[in-house]
């Protein structure tokens, strides 16, 4: 086990490399990175960018194969899943539960690394009604878990990491299965919750608008390697993206509440009379 230092940044990749046994190339490549308190990180990428194994890399589920990972100073993947669980917690993009229990248990399982005695406390119990509350699942705690939709599933997940009360809080596809309100509510709730209590918020975005909604920063991956980190309007270029993701995109401007947003163009329209054929790129 790895010893304690005064370090209290949530995360912090040094060249961090990671290569699955048998792969050709890296999963994740030489990335380093700096989360701060109170920082909404978002990853996105294509499919097989390294996003989730960057994830499973911050939790301590994967040893980096040269390079380091820190959580609060220590390196997760050495040290006791306990003290591991105290400082972190991962929403992964799914999650299989083999026997029947309540959502209200189940999310107080978030609560394990806690617990003083065999017995749940009034600070744990609170933790979990707090956890329902901000993921917006109070209304079926008393459900089982099975009998739950798969976006109300979601929700539960999210609500068990935030019973954890981790400093750094990891989200695999945190919007999967979630409507567009209760996808929009959610991402704008842990972000409140970062920012007023300080907590570190990774998360893996597919869905690149909502990433605009949230995020302080955004981190886009490709082929394992970070290819570009700033703020979302510096990293949501057209060129950026069309590179990354090999489709075209428009990204236009809200004029209502002046945010960018990304659309896919998908094929080229045949031309209408009298109409002009769409723009790639920016809006102005």
């Amino acid at each position: 086990m790895t010893r304690p230092t005064a370090d209290s940044t949530p995360l912090r990749l040094d060249a961090t490399t990671f290569l699955y046994p048998g792969a050709a190339a890296p999963a994740v490549n030489a990335a380093s990175l700096v989360v701060a308190p109170g920082e909404f990180v978002g990853l996105i990428g294509p499919n097989g960018a390294g996003k989730s194994t960057l994830l499973r890399l911050a939790a301590g589920l994967l040893t980096p194969t040269s390079g380091s990972v820190r959580t609060a100073g220590f390196d997760p993947a050495r040290s006791s899943r306990p003290r591991v669980a105290r400082t972190v917690a991962l929403v992964p993009a799914s999650l299989a539960v083999g026997f029947p229990m309540t959502v209200r248990d189940f999310v107080a399982m978030g609560r394990t690394a806690h617990l003083k005695g065999l017995f749940e406390s009034a600070v744990d119990r609170a933790a979990v009604h707090r956890a329902l509350e901000t993921a917006e699942a109070a209304a079926f705690a008393d459900r089982p878990y099975q009998e739950l939709s798969a976006g109300e599933q979601r929700r539960v997940l999210v609500a068990r990491a935030l019973a954890q009360e981790p400093r750094l809080l990891l989200l695999d596809e945190p919007t999967a299965n979630l409507d567009v309100a209760h996808a929009v509510s959610l991402v704008y709730r842990v972000a409140d919750l970062a920012r007023s209590q300080g907590v570190a918020v990774v998360a893996a975005i597919h869905d690149l608008n909502v990433a605009l909604l949230a995020c302080d920063r955004i981190v886009l991956l490709r082929e394992g390697a970070i290819r570009a980190v700033g703020d979302p309007e510096s990293v949501m270029q057209w060129s950026i993206l069309r590179e990354t993701f090999g489709c075209d995109l428009y990204i236009g401007r809200n004029e209502v509440n002046g945010r960018l947003f990304v659309v896919p163009m998908g094929r080229d329209p045949e031309p209408v009379t009298g109409t002009s054929s769409p723009r790639r790129g920016r809006s102005s």
